[in-house]
């Protein structure tokens, strides 16, 4: 019983693991942060992904991300920053720190 259930697990991980997306973890704050740079970052679909997780993490501060290094290779990151969109004025918004004191 107890084989049967560490076969069916083994499976179960397998057929997970092969869909895994290239990145998916992003460290960082308001600021900025860093993601773990995947082998195969030369591949346009994996370099979109991304992308897409900088902008996620940024969007959730109400910023815009911008890619500012990339380092391949195993155990490197790709860091990105979080800024304000051009034009944009978080104190005529009410979205500055100080608009929640008022």
């Amino acid at each position: 019983m107890r084989v049967m259930s560490i076969a069916l697990a083994a499976a179960t991980l397998a057929c997970v693991s092969t869909g895994a997306p290239a990145a998916s973890i992003a460290f960082g704050n308001y600021a900025g942060g860093l993601i773990p740079s995947p082998p195969d970052l030369r591949s346009r679909a994996v370099r979109e992904e991304i992308l897409q997780l900088a902008m996620s993490h940024c969007a959730s501060y109400d910023r815009i991300a911008y890619i500012t290094g990339v380092v391949p290779g195993y155990g490197n990151y790709v860091s990105f920053t979080c800024q304000f969109a051009p034009g944009y004025d978080p104190v005529k918004q009410g979205r500055s720190f100080w608009s929640f004191f008022r």
